[in-house]
């Protein structure tokens, strides 16, 4: 039952560890360097499915801002109805950053959920500084990993750590270095008291920091030898296409190639082949559903994904004699709003806290830390219309 689950989602095993670790902070450092954008929209629904006709589905479940994920659902069909075996939540700090994330699985499908593994992050200054992976075993949490957060201008630094069983020990380096049109990751591992260099990926960045190209590389003990290549293909500020090629020691030749439909700069359907001889074939391997515009992603492991998406177009608690703008988006230094019939503003937190006011259409934002905040304008009348801001 869980095999569909393991191709949709990734299993356990040690390899898919470790390109787990590589995916998460990979997708920190870009949003650390900007290279990913603030999302206006959200998945709702992934539908997955495999070469053999097994099926997966991925739910989301948001805030009611429908903005801060708070809840992942992954089910398989039942009969005729959907059961839910794995579900993820999370919590998020008064900033809106995310401070916890519990994983529990139902492999029965009969709602009985068994804690598996959870995660803590903390922050300094706004930026993340460590993430402490553990699981559950003999019904005790027990620690796993640690990763450390250094940014020092182009260079950022993620150190983990493994567990022994009674103290923490250094296990890999990630070193990212960001340059004009290129951010070049180099992975390393403690052996004799000594960093070894293990892999070397070469992120290629277009005019507008969108990633082009990956390439991954090997060391092989004195330099390095290709592995892998990944191109993106790019329309309409969207990438329509990607093709994973491996290196036969000579040249490089086709392994995967995925497509993508979408409907306003969300992919809706994708679906992978694999080159096998000599031609492409359906199969399961890594498709990549981007949404917001290349924003972010998620990836599966499997022959198609279609994907449904919840719009961000802002909360109404009432409605204001005109709905009212605000700009500019994201905000830095001030925002200045545009509304018929204006009384006063409020900012709030996500957690619905009031950090400011004014009965001025022009505020200062710049004591805000970066995040996600609620603007409520208020009118003569005392309706009110609250949209979702961001400050950068």
């Amino acid at each position: 039952m869980f095999a569909v689950l393991a191709m949709a989602f990734g299993n356990v095993g040690f390899a898919q560890n470790e390109a787990n670790l590589k995916s998460d902070a990979t997708a920190n450092v870009l949003k650390h360097y900007g290279i990913r954008d603030v999302i206006t929209v959200v998945p709702e629904a992934c539908y997955i499915t495999g070469v053999n006709g097994d099926k997966a589905r991925a739910t989301y479940l948001y805030d009611e801002y429908d903005y801060y994920l708070k809840e992942e659902l992954y089910s398989m069909p039942m009969g005729d109805q959907w059961s839910d075996l794995i579900r993820i939540t999370y919590e998020y700090d008064f900033s809106g950053n995310v401070i916890e994330k519990l994983t529990q699985m139902d492999p029965t499908g009969s709602g009985n959920w068994a804690d598996r593994e959870f995660v803590t992050y903390s922050y300094e200054s706004g930026e993340l500084s460590e993430v402490i992976i553990q699981r559950k075993e003999d019904d005790e949490w027990v620690n796993k990993t640690k990763e450390v957060y250094d940014y020092n201008g182009d260079v950022t630094t993620v150190l983990y750590w493994a567990w022994n069983g009674n103290t923490w020990t250094s296990d890999k380096l990630y070193t990212y270095t960001h340059s004009n049109g290129t951010i070049e990751l180099l992975i390393q591992y403690m052996q004799g008291g000594a960093w070894q260099n293990d892999e070397k990926d070469t992120y290629t960045l277009d005019f507008d920091e969108n990633v082009t190209e990956i390439l991954v590389e090997d060391w092989a003990g004195s330099n390095w030898v290709n592995q892998s290549k990944t191109t993106y293909n790019y329309e309409d500020r969207v990438f329509t296409s990607k093709l994973i090629e491996g290196w036969n020691g000579t040249s490089w030749g086709g392994a995967y190639r995925s497509n993508y439909i979408y409907e306003n700069g969300n992919a809706t359907l994708g679906k992978c082949e694999m080159m096998s001889d000599g031609e492409w074939v359906p199969a399961d391997g890594p498709l990549e559903i981007a949404y917001g515009y290349n924003a972010a992603s998620k990836t599966f492991n499997c022959f198609q994904v279609e994907a449904s998406y919840v719009d961000l177009t802002g909360v109404d608690e009432n409605t204001l004699a005109a709905s009212f703008k605000v700009y500019p988006m994201p905000a830095e230094n001030e925002i200045q709003i545009q509304a018929e019939d204006f009384q006063k503003a409020e900012i709030y937190s996500v957690t619905g806290q009031k950090l400011m006011e004014s009965a001025m259409e022009k505020m200062n934002v710049s004591s805000l830390s970066q995040g996600v905040y609620l603007l409520k304008v208020y009118d003569q009348s005392g309706n009110s219309e609250t949209q979702r801001i961001v400050v950068k």
